[in-house]
């Protein structure tokens, strides 16, 4: 026997709404994700130094997604 289980969301939970500029910064934080990615693939950056650009980026760039990337070690 299956029982019905429901279960009410929080309004703190309702979709966000997508902008135009939300849709241009991810396109900006993942041009230049690029080259951070490209300058540590060619050695010319250690992956300290990636890993605080990547903090940078997100926070200049705000990814519409940033809360749920993963952090930064």
């Amino acid at each position: 026997m299956q029982e019905n289980i429901t279960a009410s969301m929080p309004d703190s939970t309702s979709p966000k709404p997508i902008q135009q500029s939300d849709i241009q910064q991810d396109y900006d934080f993942l041009q230049v994700q690029k080259v951070s990615e490209k300058l540590l693939a060619l050695g010319l950056i250690s992956l300290s130094e990636f890993n605080k650009l990547t903090e940078i980026n997100r926070k200049t760039f705000s990814p519409f997604w940033v809360e749920i990337m993963p952090k930064i070690p």
